[in-house]
Order: structure tokens, then sequence, then C-alpha cells
């Protein structure tokens, strides 16, 4: 029987004998165990507080649930380190980056920050980035943060892979209303392509690749291939992988 069964069998328990407490439901074991009505009034606020905590379990759970939920999407591989460089936490890709580069050695200049961090945790914020080398990869880029209210204090850190970055033309659709054209010539352009390799790559005239990009800044209220490409990476860089 799985841990979610037990749970949801303990639920309806606690559910059942807190409605034979209150008089509003029947409990078939209630004279075989030998308790009486005033009995089963002594048992109701137990009864409350088992509720209340199992409340607060599913929704502590929730949250859980949708804090890695977000951080698959994100496409984020996240650690939890101690002043040690012991792993407290980690996700699925978080585990898999620590048993391949971190299980037998953790870089100088990462435990570095993480003792930094962790040292500086009582006092104003600290943020540190740097890159992880990977053989015949490029680096990963990491972010290392301290992890409030965490005994023994903690360090955050987050690894994304920056080659993996690629901009969503369903969310540049979704957000700014944009044809697939457009989205299309606005994604290359977030990944460096200039509007002649545009028009060669797709088919099209420049003067037509030059329509989309102007039609493109109007729907997005920019006025130059910078600000517009700025917008870009900072409204659908961390959605890459939902692309179609």
């Amino acid at each position: 029987m799985g841990t979610a069964t037990v749970r949801a069998d303990v639920g309806k328990l606690i559910g059942t004998m807190y409605d034979a407490a209150c008089g509003e439901g029947d409990w078939p074991q209630l004279d075989s165990a030998g308790l009486s009505g005033p009995q089963w009034q002594e048992l109701l606020p137990h009864l409350q507080r088992a509720l209340c905590l199992q409340q607060r379990l599913r929704e502590t759970q929730l949250a859980s649930h949708c804090a890695l939920a977000a951080l698959d999407v994100m496409g984020a591989a996240v650690l939890v380190l101690d002043a040690n460089l012991g792993l407290r936490f980690a996700t699925p890709a978080g585990h898999a980056l620590h048993a391949a580069q971190l299980a037998h050695a953790v870089p100088p200049d990462l435990a570095r920050a993480v003792r930094l961090v962790i040292a500086g945790a009582g006092g104003a914020p600290q943020c540190q980035s740097l890159r992880l080398a990977r053989k015949q990869q490029a680096p990963l880029a990491l972010t290392v943060t301290p992890l409030a209210d965490c005994q023994p204090a903690c360090a955050l850190l987050i690894a994304r892979d920056p080659a993996k970055t690629s901009t969503s033309v369903p969310a540049l659709r979704q957000l700014f209303d944009l044809t697939q054209a457009e989205a299309l010539v606005g994604k290359a352009l977030a990944q460096g392509a200039t509007i002649e390799e545009i028009a060669a790559r797709c088919g099209i005239s420049v003067n037509t690749v030059k329509t989309h990009l102007h039609h493109t800044y109007l729907k997005t209220d920019t006025r130059r291939q910078g600000e517009l490409i700025a917008l870009i990476h900072g409204a659908t860089a961390p959605l890459a992988h939902l692309d179609a």
C-alpha cells in the first residue's frame, strides 16, 4: 500500500471519528470500543487539531509540488548545500548534477561561494554567480544564494545550461499577439540571426522580414532590435523547453 493511500485512509478515519464525536455520524465500533458519548466529546478537541494539521499538510504538499513544477518548467537543477558542502536536498536534475560533478569533489570556487553566502546569511542577502566547467560541453551558469529560515544554515544552488536557453514561439504568440511568422522572426533575432540570415533561412525577402519586424515592434511597444531582443529573452527564456 502506497504512502498516498495510507494518508487518504487516515484522513477518512479522522473525519469519520470527528463526525461521530459531533453526533453527526455513525461509528460502528463505538459500543465495542467501550466509549460513551461523553468520552467521545473529550476526543473532539484532539480530532479538531488532527483535521487542522491534515489540512496544513495538504497545503504544504501543494506548495512543494508547485515549486518543484515551476523549477522543472524553468529547466533548472536545484540543490541545497550546507556549510560542509553536504547535500541536503535536490530536485531530480539536481541529483543528476551532484552525482555527475559534485559528489566526489566540489570545485574550489563553488565551495567558496557556498560558504560566503552562508556566512553572510544573517546580514544583507548576498548572491554569487559563477560557471561550472563540464567536459565537452558549455559551462553551466550557477547562482548561489542564502536559503532563508533553514537550520543548519544552507545555500540554495541553481544551475542552468545557457546552451539550452532558446525562445518559445507559442509563448511569443500568446504574450504579444504575434503571428507565426512574426514570432519566428523574433525568435531568430533573439538567437543572434541577422535580417538577411532570417530571410535566407525562411525563403522570404529581406523586405518581408522587415515588415514582420515592424509589426512586432508595434505589438511589443519596442523601437529597436536590441530592445526587442531584451524583451523576448526576459519574457520567454525560462519557458524554453515548452516550445513546439
